[in-house]
């Protein structure tokens, strides 16, 4: 009695370990497009920080309907490296033109935190991707001449699912990188 019981309990475990598991996605932001930076502005970009949340891989939205507080990661879908470790390789193709290397130094210091980048369903079906960062401009000659702005960005999702918050999430990292430029030109202070 006790031999095919013991025998259904391994097949049924073995069936559950060697079961069909769901494919993981893995999304970046997309191949960049030719982007320069603006001529003539030095700045460089230090490694972008992120709130301890977003030090991860996985996929974050809210359910602003029900709860906007909890964050819930999708279950079959990742980033693929932490958002902030992409967002630093994307604005620095297109943000600045700097170097920070033995014997020179850019004009320029930007550090950014990132405190907010998840998917917000407003409904089941309706949804925007929303990133929020603090940037910290600093001259390096006299780092009492630092200029702080927020950021908050938001595009619609064009679909209600991880590859729509990928692709509105791609657009945000470009926006960003619009807004930034905008706002080191506008300040003046990073020119050779």
């Amino acid at each position: 009695m006790k031999t095919p019981i013991m025998l259904l309990a391994v097949f049924l475990l073995t069936g559950c370990a060697t079961g069909d598991k769901q494919q993981v996605e893995i999304y970046d932001f997309g191949i960049p497009a030719a982007v320069s930076p603006p001529a003539g502005q030095d700045v460089f970009l230090a490694d972008i920080r992120a709130a301890e949340w977003l030090s991860t891989t996985e996929m974050l939205y809210r359910l602003e309907y029900r709860n906007a507080r909890i964050l819930t990661p999708y279950s079959a879908s990742r980033w693929a490296g932490p958002p902030a470790h992409m967002l630093t390789i994307r604005l620095r193709q297109s943000v600045g033109n700097g170097t920070s290397v033995r014997g020179r130094q850019a004009k320029c210091s930007l550090t950014l935190f990132l405190s907010e980048f998840s998917q917000i369903f407003t409904s089941e079906q309706n949804s925007r991707a929303v990133m929020h960062m603090r940037a910290t401009l600093t001259d390096t000659a006299t780092t009492e001449r630092a200029l702080v702005r927020e950021f908050r960005i938001e595009k619609p999702v064009p679909t209600p699912n991880a590859a729509g918050a990928a692709a509105a999430f791609s657009d945000i990292a470009s926006s960003a990188a619009d807004e930034l430029n905008a706002w080191i030109t506008q300040a003046g202070i990073c020119k050779n």
